[in-house]
């Protein structure tokens, strides 16, 4: 009886046991699965980190390169103002400069308009006294005009020299008191007394006599008050004849003065050489 109920106690106690191993193991097995399965979330979960964290450094990158695409956008937006700025300044002076070019181009245009308008006021002033000048002239000897003036011819026919002097008759310190009236009225005009012969006798005798009966007209002139500051005087010889000829009335019509009258205040150029030969 007493072994019965051994045995049957060491059965329950196996029976127990056994039960106890299973239930165990079951719970071993159970908790391994569990951490598997907790090991795979924290695998999910880390590789879940992980590329959030990637992502996350990438929008970084990519905030960090628009933050700078931003700051160079801005750079060069204010690049772009200051540079219109600019161009909008320079354009404001090149205006202002084409005004205040535009503006002395007017002035200058004006001035020269005004100053060829007073040009043409004197040059028609002093053509009305030369022509008066020459007018009163006109009465008493031969003139003709030239582009620089006028030209008084005095003709041996009405202003002679005895043979081979030059010696001024009193017919002709007449003649040249008048002419030196007429002249001292006027201002601003320069004279040039020129000599002429004929051709009797050698060259080098008739260029000396024409110096010395020029000599004698200038020294006239400026003895009857015209300022010797504007009277020259030449000799030409026989070398420019008023008529081609041997004759005696051409002969006559060459042996003559002549008394250049150009105007120096509008005119300035040869005295009047080639006009008065």
């Amino acid at each position: 009886m007493n072994r019965l109920a051994l045995v049957i106690g060491s059965a329950a106690f196996i029976t127990l046991i056994g039960y106890g191993v299973y239930t165990g193991y079951e719970n071993y097995r159970a908790t391994k699965e569990q951490v598997k399965s907790l090991s795979q979330e924290v695998k999910q979960t880390s590789e879940l980190a992980q590329k959030e964290s990637a992502e996350a450094a990438a929008a970084k990158q990519k905030a960090e390169e628009a933050a700078k695409s931003a700051a160079a956008a801005a750079d060069a937006k204010q690049q772009a103002e200051a540079l219109s700025k600019q161009s909008d300044e320079q354009r404001q002076q090149a205006e202002a400069l084409r005004d205040q070019a535009l503006t002395a181009a007017q002035k200058s245009a004006e001035q020269t308009k005004q100053a060829q308008a007073e040009v043409e006021k004197m040059r028609q002033e002093r053509e009305q006294e030369l022509n008066n000048m020459q007018e009163a002239l006109s009465k008493i000897v031969e003139t003709h005009r030239t582009p620089n003036g006028m030209v008084i011819i005095l003709p041996d026919s009405t202003f002679r020299f005895a043979f081979d002097s030059a010696d001024l008759t009193q017919r002709n310190r007449e003649l040249l008191s008048r002419i030196a009236g007429i002249l001292l009225v006027s201002r601003g005009y320069g004279l040039a007394v020129y000599g002429y012969t004929d051709d009797i006798g050698t060259p080098q005798y008739n260029q000396a006599l024409s110096e010395r009966r020029a000599k004698a007209v200038d020294d006239y002139l400026v003895k009857a008050g015209v300022p010797a500051g504007i009277v020259t005087m030449k000799g030409f010889g026989q070398t420019s004849p008023l008529v081609k000829g041997g004759t005696p009335d051409a002969r006559a019509k060459n042996r003559r003065v002549e008394i250049a009258v150009t105007d120096s205040q509008i005119k300035y150029g040869e005295d009047a050489v080639t006009s008065a030969k």
